[in-house]
């Protein structure tokens, strides 16, 4: 499954025109889309246009690849995660591999697949039965990080679509909200730093790209990365 979640997210990212490779030679688009010519809060994360968010990218598909290979090499000595665990991950990955391309076409169902992302993989974090191993997982905590930018990047296009904001300013809106719930979420996770690190990262890269073509956006983001650098302190010390 995350060999799927990684090749549905580099044909995203690398495809000229997402949409095309769904409903071939279509000739417009819906406003509000995930497309390359939007501002969307999702878009700059799922189709990058900075080195940054690159890296970012990059880094999360080599390190659910990795992870999935290094619990495949421990299943023979018995130290493999529990089955709820396991189907936990599956439906976010799952989830994770398909949003994307409902959201082109749909941004309301799109935005709820992606939401169910996010809980699944909080859940498998969280869950009361589990060893612990997730929850203090950089691996995991990277995804969920990865899932909180995207959730509420989601809902932003939602929001635009919804309401005919302009999407520079949904993006603005939606910035706010993965500050206030990166907070939330990390204070429900405090054994793992690298799910803010990655929020921060992700802001930082949609500042970098958009600090001429949308200003405010730059400007929330940066105040957000200084507010989550007083919670990284706080749960790392």
């Amino acid at each position: 499954m995350a060999l799927a979640f990684v090749t549905s997210g580099a044909l995203f990212a690398l495809a000229d025109n997402p949409i095309n490779l769904l409903i071939p030679d279509i000739g417009t688009r819906a406003t509000g889309t995930l497309l390359p010519d939007d501002d969307s809060l999702a878009g700059l994360y799922l189709r990058p246009r900075h080195p940054a968010t690159w890296i970012l990218l990059f880094g999360l598909w080599l390190m659910l690849i990795a992870s999935t290979l290094r619990q495949l090499w421990l299943i023979p000595s018995g130290r493999y995660l529990a089955l709820a665990d396991v189907a936990l991950l599956i439906a976010a990955l799952a989830a994770g591999t398909v949003w994307p391309w409902v959201a082109v076409q749909a941004p309301l169902a799109g935005f709820i697949i992606c939401v169910t992302m996010l809980l699944a993989l909080i859940a498998a974090a969280k869950r009361k039965d589990s060893d612990g191993r997730l929850e203090r997982s950089p691996v995991i905590g990277a995804f969920i990080g990865w899932a909180t930018v995207l959730t509420f990047g989601a809902f932003a296009t939602f929001l635009s679509n919804a309401t005919m904001l302009p999407i520079e300013l949904a993006a603005v809106v939606g910035a706010m909200l993965t500050c206030g719930a990166a907070i939330a979420i990390q204070l429900w996770l405090p054994r793992n730093a690298a799910y803010t690190l990655t929020v921060m990262f992700a802001l930082l890269a949609s500042a970098a790209t958009t600090i001429d073509a949308n200003p405010p956006l730059a400007v929330i983001a940066v105040l957000s990365i200084s507010a989550l650098t007083f919670l990284l302190v706080r749960v790392t010390t």
